[in-house]
């Protein structure tokens, strides 16, 4: 019998990291629940308005699951600032909380969700409350770029399943590019990156919108209005690396967050210590 050791620090990124996929199941709940202050639902269009916010507390729009998400000051707006750095486990038991919320959504605890609680940790998201399901359409959002160490990336989530997986797209400043990636199995993948030829070096101290648009299977990213990449749900992955099979994980059969059509909630991303801004988030139905 094998004996593990976890050490504090363990602990408590493993709290958080349960308390945070928990946050995702209560997301379904009280998503239900109607009409949020914060959200302007105008013909076809959901928009975030922040301007009846308060500083310094979480958006009333989202549901924070992980990271630091709260109202923050620019200049004369409103605007949600993500701080990846100091997020920390609740007083609460988030096992309990986890299982809890899986009973009211599934009737059972969800093992997947509990499975991919570790790698899910790294990446601060907060999920659009109003909204159960997004499948074609577009979804945009002004975003600046702050701080970051690690890390300096700002992005829209969509396609987030109840076990856990999603799919975002991204701008990273350290990169200076756009990228697709898949959350599944307690792993992130890469299915496409903006043309590596291409650097986007935008400035830092302007805003800039990021715009995802779907139709059916097609997925396209736009940056301030340039079509940034291309990609089509439900392609068949190539072979990998000196001609192996491709990864199981990366074949649509295998994967829902791959399977067209997309059908999930939707929110904001960031990745570990990425401090930045974000407005005007709308998502547009089609």
């Amino acid at each position: 019998m094998k004996t593990l050791r976890i050490t504090d620090c363990g602990l408590r990124i493993a709290a958080a990291a349960l308390l945070a996929v928990a946050a995702l199941l209560a997301v379904s709940i009280i998503g239900a629940r109607g009409f949020q202050p914060s959200v302007q639902a105008l013909a076809a269009d959901i928009k975030v308005d922040l301007s009846r916010e308060q500083v310094g507390r979480p958006p009333a729009a989202f549901e924070p699951m992980v990271g630091t998400w709260l109202v923050a000051r620019d200049g004369a707006d409103n605007v949600i600032m993500v701080d990846g750095r100091p997020w920390v486990a609740s007083k609460d038991n988030p096992t309990k909380l986890l299982i809890e919320s899986a009973r009211k959504l599934y009737g059972t605890s969800n093992e997947e969700l509990m499975d991919n609680a570790k790698q899910f940790a790294y990446f601060p998201v907060a999920v659009l409350r109003s909204l159960d399901s997004f499948t074609n359409g577009a979804i945009s959002v002004k975003f600046k770029t702050i701080a970051g160490d690690a890390d300096r990336a700002s992005g829209i989530l969509f396609n987030v399943k109840p076990n856990g997986d999603w799919l975002a797209v991204r701008y990273n400043d350290t990169e200076n590019n756009v990228a697709l990636w898949e959350f599944h199995n307690g792993m992130r993948r890469n299915m496409r990156f903006s043309d590596r030829s291409k650097k986007f070096m935008l400035d830092r101290a302007a805003w800039h919108e990021l715009k995802l648009t779907i139709d059916g299977a097609d997925l396209k990213a736009w940056l301030d209005g340039e079509l940034a990449l291309e990609y089509t749900l439900g392609s068949q992955p190539g072979p990998g690396r000196n001609n192996t099979p491709p990864n199981p994980d990366l074949i649509p059969a295998n994967n829902a967050v791959l399977r067209p059509p997309v059908a999930g909630k939707v929110g904001l991303w960031a990745k570990t210590d990425t401090t930045s801004y974000f407005k005007d988030y709308v998502v547009s139905l089609k």
